[in-house]
């Protein structure tokens, strides 16, 4: 049985490369919804992985 991992592990920071057009849409959306990019990716990525 593997052992439990620790958040010690995990930094919270991930490099990701996308299309421009997503990154594009990605940034004038939450530009709209007035949150930061960042914010918005992490809001989007929380709804889908419950």
């Amino acid at each position: 049985m593997p052992l439990p991992s620790s958040n010690d592990s995990y930094s919270g920071k991930l490099l990701l490369r996308m299309p421009k057009s997503l990154h594009r849409r990605l940034a004038e959306t939450s530009e709209r919804e007035g949150v930061s990019l960042n914010q918005y990716i992490v809001s989007l990525l929380s709804a889908i992985s419950r």
